[in-house]
């Protein structure tokens, strides 16, 4: 099997968590990877400065899914600045760093080392999420780097 898709990226796919809509979103944001044609709506209910709850819908592929499936379970209760911190660690992660406690089942993705061309794939959520945090209305993986 390969191992980017592990068991617990293929839960994440099949049974992803925070999937569907917040009826009282306070952020929103699309975003696209033309690349493959992932699309990825993330919204966001935020209070006192912090991200009380996490929703996300689209069509894409299973790394992407996963990855906002795990995402989901790990932004609840940061601030934007702690988020864009974890971001940039995410991308360092995936690009061959070494596993990070913070990231909890998203270290499944660190097997994107050798995988480059899918990248952009697990980039996606957190670059619609720090669009949201920002009020842009629509993020592009060839436009902004998670």
């Amino acid at each position: 099997m390969n191992p980017l898709y592990a068991p617990l990226v293929l839960e994440h796919y099949r049974q992803p968590r925070g999937r569907g809509a917040l009826p009282r979103c306070t952020h929103a944001a699309d975003g696209v990877n033309p690349l493959c044609g992932d699309a990825l709506r993330i919204e966001l209910r935020c209070e006192d400065g912090r991200v009380a709850e996490f929703a996300f819908s689209g069509e894409s592929c299973a790394i992407t899914t996963a990855t906002a499936s795990m995402l989901g379970e790990l932004v609840r209760g940061a601030t934007p600045a702690e988020l864009d911190a974890l971001a940039q660690r995410f991308a360092q992660l995936i690009e061959g760093a070494d596993e990070d406690a913070a990231f909890g089942p998203l270290n499944a993705m660190r097997a994107l080392q050798h995988h480059a061309a899918r990248r952009k794939c697990a980039l996606l959520p957190w670059a619609t999420l720090r669009a949201a945090l920002a009020g842009l209305p629509t993020i592009s993986t060839e436009t902004e780097h998670a």
